[in-house]
């Protein structure tokens, strides 16, 4: 069973759009779980028709988005963990075609290639947004390099790399993604099977200023807690890593500030 977590705070019609997606996939051994972060409308009252084929789980304030998710995989019952931002939508294969592929290469981890869709057509993603596969570790240190929407992993790869950190507000992913990059090879399926949709009025990233500055705070304390685990090459490409983003965060933050910070 694929155990499909999806948050959401507010957004009730996209949330459809993305349980339907889920509902239409050819692979149907699935458990929906929804997490409200204390919305403000009636989430719950919108998924009226769909309370017999999910679970509802309801924060009573807002948490944000790693705390959803991880109360998600606190209620799984799924050999695997696979993760829909409320304003993505999957393609109809894309849980039969990840799964499949999984099984045999022999990968605990993956992650696809995406659509993404934006003020109303599909555009062409850059060079640095090129996704990888393998021992990815030093080809992600740069940013986010995998969309939750199209994540999966069995369930116990999270006892080890642990799961999204509730103190920060943004790049939560790009942190988690490291420590599961430390542990294990992490399959990449060259195949589209999301469409990542921007609305720019209602996206986090566009809501938080100076990302670079919470990636740095991730990455260093990547570093510290895990410096023993790099071998030669991954120790020099995060201290570089670290130098680059300690220069362009300056520019807008002291350094008092980044040595006082503790996420």
């Amino acid at each position: 069973m694929v155990s499909v977590i999806i948050p959401v705070h507010n957004r009730i019609t996209v949330l459809k759009d993305a349980i339907e997606s889920v509902l239409c996939q050819t692979f149907k051994n699935f458990e929906i779980i929804i997490v409200d972060d204390g919305s403000t409308t009636d989430i719950a009252t919108a998924l009226k028709p769909y309370l017999n084929l999910i679970k509802y789980i309801r924060f009573e304030k807002n948490r944000g988005v790693s705390a959803a998710r991880n109360e998600g995989i606190r209620l799984s019952k799924g050999e695997y963990i696979a993760f829909l931002d409320s304003d993505d939508i999957w393609l109809p294969f894309k849980l039969e075609k990840q799964i499949s592929f999984m099984t045999q290469n022999g990968f605990e981890v993956c992650h696809t290639d995406e659509f993404w869709y934006k003020k109303g057509v599909f555009i062409n993603q850059g060079e640095k947004h090129k996704k990888f596969g393998g021992k990815i570790l030093t080809k992600i240190l740069d940013h986010c390099r995998i969309s939750p929407s199209s994540f999966i992993a069995k369930k116990e790869v999270f006892y080890k790399s642990g799961i999204f950190n509730e103190s920060l507000p943004i790049a939560e992913d790009y942190d988690l993604w490291l420590r599961i990059a430390l542990f294990y090879r992490i399959g990449f399926l060259n195949l589209k099977t999301i469409v990542k949709r921007f609305f720019l009025n209602d996206h986090l990233s566009h809501s938080v200023k100076n990302i670079e500055y919470y990636r740095l705070l991730a990455l260093r304390k990547f570093y510290s807690k895990y410096k023993t685990h790099f071998n030669h090459e991954e120790k020099l490409k995060i201290i570089q890593m670290i130098n680059r983003k300690e220069k362009i965060v300056a520019s807008g933050l002291s350094k008092k500030t980044l040595k006082e910070t503790n996420i």
